[in-house]
């Protein structure tokens, strides 16, 4: 009876549905469900106000640098990459304004793709 239970459960279900069981979300979440409750919602202003602050202000010629990295449940920046850069001091520049980074921990109840980041800062 237990086995015709489940057969009949994974009969009916669409192989899409199944698959999203079995793996979890195959999309990212877009920002506006990331920022679905007033906790997520001011928790990801709170990153972008300090990214902000943290512009950098140095003379390191014209370029930019795209950095990519993730905010762990302790608030903490982790897995840190440089995406595009043209030049290694304002790599530097940049990687250690992201790793200087003062963040609260996110909402308990945040996705862990909402707590994955892309920054382009702009040098002059």
């Amino acid at each position: 009876m237990f086995r015709a239970v489940i057969v009949f459960c994974l009969i009916g279900v669409s192989p899409a549905a199944f698959a999203q069981f079995l793996f979890g979300p195959s999309e990212r979440p877009t920002l506006a469900a990331c920022m679905a409750t007033p906790e997520n919602k001011a928790w990801i202003q709170s990153v972008t106000h300090q990214l902000r602050e943290r512009a950098p202000k140095l003379n390191l010629g014209s370029g930019t640098v795209t950095i990519k990295f993730h905010v762990d449940f302790r608030g903490h920046v982790t897995r840190a990459s440089l995406a595009n850069y043209d030049n290694n001091a304002r790599a530097l520049v940049a990687a250690g304004m992201i790793t200087s980074l003062k963040l609260p921990p996110p909402p308990f109840d945040m996705d862990a793709d909402c707590r994955d980041f892309e920054q382009t800062f702009h040098f002059h």
